[in-house]
């Protein structure tokens, strides 16, 4: 992700181009923007003009120069600007330049010098930092001691910094990391946390959450979710004073300003930002000494900065709804003698209904008609513009001439391109560049051009539309669920997508099933904003595995707006893992890799993060089949006939906390169990002695108790007290009977509204039983843990 290795720390070569030395400090309207902000740790706000002047030159002199990485006197001038109290420092980059040097202007008797090279990431490993006497020699000396070190560590030396000590403890919690960086899927992004030169270890050591902030910089505006989040650190409480036992080292509200002034930073100097031509990739301040005053001051600096800027026209709303809901379609690759892709696709879209058969027409040499819907030789013959075109010709140079002629010629308002071969081959890589090119080239358009989703991808499944652009026949794939309607599924792999139906069919079906596959245009943003304000849709489940550059932040927004109405995100994101993470530019990277970013930023924008497939297929199942329910609060009962299950259960509680039973319930349930159990408590070991009647009088008795929200009711089914099979020879046990286990089950769950999981632990002898349980609706598991879990979710999602 464009990481260089090593940390960088490029001092100026021609630091001293205006003069033998170079002073660290800021022109003058630096100076009065730090005073502004005085007292504030970098309290620069919008109104300060002059401040960000000032930034905006000392950047236009390090691009100028052809140089990304700043030296640190220019990242101390630059944080001067921004408000920060910043050490007095002096540059030199050649030995001679030390006999003019005014070191009158540094205070103390006492200096620190840091040996300066582009090549060299960590100079205290090196003893490239040093402390010595405010005098000549000794400057001269370590000078000569850092061309050495620099020799022997075959990097180039640029010079020496010489900078005014400033007095404070280099030990937790005194100094801290404080950084932005420009993350490729959402952009600005701020941190803190510990810093020092154990700064890593310190991570490593810690949650992910306790030991660094984190926020996308748009985020930082809603102060009191910062403050939440910064509360829950280990760090925080500890210099503000909130730790029990604590004195505060630093006022909080300085702490909140130099996070804000770095956001601001962050999101001027941004690639979609234009409000400046530069983009700072990385400004990372470590340590942030906290002084005995209360002050937080930068010692150690690096600054990464690009002219790269991304300006990307997103698809206008009004073309993805035509996508979603088209009147209108064409079908190009169908043949009119086989069935092939094209051909399934054409049949499944005349079933589907929603676009009529006159207006669904084909892109065929020869043949007039093909299942009923006319067919005509050229693009130019299409009677209309139509509303959508499913593209499934393979890729190559035809295809591409295709495409051109569609998007160009304003032939249709959206394309799904089935087709693979583009992005995701080497040779199809110049094919998917052109067909981006074009559709760039067709966005400026009054018309917005062509929606286009794909390619790579096997389309949509929408209700609301009508049609289904799967190539694969009913029979192989039958949508048979009778719930799901408030529900869209938004997948970049239309593999997954099939699977997950193929394994929830018999559950759900939603209301929307989208795949965009290689995201060349619509983006999984897109389809979030399409749908977000669809007052039918409760549920979002997604399939992700990487989202457009710097696109992350129009899918927080999304996100944002759905949790923070009461609806539900849930989130696997596939392709955790990158190649090189080692090979980092910072402590900030080296700290939050890719991934960490993305689930902290989704989950504190309210989305369920799942870990594993198996997860999201129960998530959909407790979510969907619960419609309707919500948790009052997370008091679960846990009631099974075998001990064990009981004791997993506990064992995986998680956000779920396990109810006391009234005397009342614990009455009720002595008198439905089995004789000789006297000790009654959650959870409720019925032993395999229970029969189902009894089985069904505990249930009522646990969900009838006010201090119980919810309920996993449990069941080891190879007993003979318990009828859970269906009819055969060899026994007389029958599922369709009224008190069969089922069925008792099944009238518990109709007669409460508390939310409620069954679990049913035994072989596929039992299938029947679950396919009967789930078919009236309750999310039916054969693990105890995963139905644990799963309820867990669904009242971290759906309480109150």
């Amino acid at each position: 992700m464009g990481r260089a290795p090593g940390r960088r720390r490029a001092e100026s070569r021609d630091a001293s181009a205006h003069g033998r030395y170079h002073e660290c400090r800021g022109a003058a309207r630096a100076n009065r923007a730090r005073k502004a902000g005085a007292g504030k740790g970098g309290a620069l706000s919008a109104s300060h003009d002059e401040g960000f002047r000032a930034m905006d030159d000392l950047l236009a002199r390090a691009a100028d120069g052809g140089r990304r990485d700043l030296g640190e006197h220019e990242a101390y001038a630059f944080l001067e600007a921004a408000g920060f109290r910043v050490p007095r420092a002096l540059f030199v980059s050649r030995p001679g330049e030390i006999d003019t040097l005014p070191l009158d202007r540094l205070p103390g008797d006492t200096v620190v010098c840091k040996l300066s090279s582009p090549g060299l990431p960590h100079r205290t490993e090196h003893g490239g930092i040093r402390f010595v006497p405010r005098s000549r020699e000794a400057l001269e000396k370590v000078f000569d001691d850092f061309a050495r070190v620099a020799a022997k560590a075959g990097v180039v030396l640029a010079g020496m910094l010489v900078v005014e000590r400033v007095e404070g403890r280099d030990c937790i919690p005194h100094q801290l990391l404080l950084s932005l960086r420009q993350d490729p899927a959402f952009g600005p992004v701020v941190f803190c946390g510990l810093g020092g030169v154990g700064t890593e270890l310190y991570q490593r050591s810690l949650l992910p959450e306790k030991g660094l902030f984190m926020r996308a910089a748009s985020s930082m505006g809603d102060r009191a979710a910062t403050e939440e989040a910064l509360a829950r650190t280990l760090f925080h409480p500890m210099i503000t004073g909130a730790a029990r036992g604590s004195a505060a080292l630093v006022d909080g509200e300085k702490i909140l300003g130099a996070l804000e002034a770095f956001a601001r930073i962050a999101e001027r100097y941004s690639h979609r930002s234009t409000a400046a031509p530069h983009t700072i990739e990385e400004l990372e301040v470590n340590p942030l000494q906290i002084t005995a005053s209360g002050e937080l001051v930068p010692l150690d600096a690096l600054m990464r900065i690009s002219t790269a800027k991304h300006g990307v026209r997103n698809a206008p709303a009004e073309l993805i709804r035509r996508l979603l809901e088209p009147r209108s379609a064409l079908v190009v690759g169908a043949s009119a003698t086989k069935a092939n892709t094209g051909r399934i696709i054409l049949r499944n879209l005349v079933k589907g209904g929603g676009v009529p058969r006159e207006r669904i027409y084909c892109l065929h040499p020869d043949a007039s008609e093909i299942d009923g819907c006319r067919a005509f030789p050229g693009i130019d013959a299409i009677p209309e513009k139509t509303d959508m075109t499913v593209f499934t010709v393979p890729a190559d140079e035809k295809a591409a001439g295709l495409l051109d002629e569609l998007i160009d010629g304003g032939k249709t308002s959206s394309i799904t391109v089935i087709s693979a071969g583009f992005g995701e081959t080497e040779k199809g890589r110049a094919l998917e560049a052109r067909l981006g090119e074009t559709i760039a080239r067709a966005r400026s358009r009054p018309d917005g051009g062509v929606a286009v989703n794909g390619p790579n991808c096997m389309g949509i499944v929408s209700k609301p539309g009508g049609y289904n652009t799967f190539f694969i026949p009913e029979h192989k794939l039958p949508f048979r669920g009778d719930r799901g309607d408030r529900c869209a599924v938004i997948s970049q792999s239309g593999a997954y997508l099939v699977t997950l139906m193929s394994n929830l069919g018999h559950v759900f079906n939603p209301k929307y099933m989208i795949t965009f596959g290689n995201q060349i245009d619509v983006t999984a943003s897109d389809y979030l904003l399409a749908l977000k304000d669809d007052p039918g849709i409760d549920l979002f489940v997604l399939y992700l595995e990487g989202l457009r550059p710097y696109d992350g932040e129009r899918f927080l927004a999304a996100a944002r707006e759905i949790t923070g109405s009461g609806r539900n995100i849930i989130l696997y994101k596939a392709g955790r893992t990158e190649a090189g993470a080692a090979a980092v530019a910072s402590h900030t990277a080296a700290m939050a890799g890719n991934y960490a970013v993305l689930k902290r930023l989704l989950e504190e924008a309210g989305v369920i993060m799942l870990e594993g497939l198996d997860d999201v297929e129960d998530a959909i199942k407790v979510f969907v089949l619960l419609e309707g329910r919500r948790a009052a609060g997370r008091r679960v009962g846990i009631f099974s006939n075998a001990g064990f299950e009981c004791s997993v259960a506990a064992d995986t509680l998680d956000t779920l906390a396990l109810a006391r039973f009234s005397e009342a319930t614990e009455r009720s349930l002595r008198a439905a169990l089995p004789p000789g159990i006297i000790d009654v408590h959650n959870p409720v070991d019925a032993t395999p002695l229970t029969n189902a009647v009894n089985y069904g009088r505990c249930l009522e008795a646990i969900l009838s108790d006010e201090g119980v929200d919810c309920l996993v009711a449990a069941n080891v089914a190879p007993t003979p007290f318990m009828e859970n099979l269906p009819a055969g020879e060899g026994h007389d046990e029958d599922i369709r009977r009224e008190n069969s286990y089922p069925n008792v089950t099944i009238r518990v769950f109709r007669s409460t509204e508390k939310p409620m999981v069954a679990c049913l632990n035994s072989g596929a002898l039992y299938d029947p039983a679950v396919r009967m349980i789930e078919d009236a609706g309750i999310p039916c598991f054969r693990k105890i843990d995963r139905a644990t879990r799963a309820l867990g979710l669904f009242t971290r999602g759906r309480s109150g």
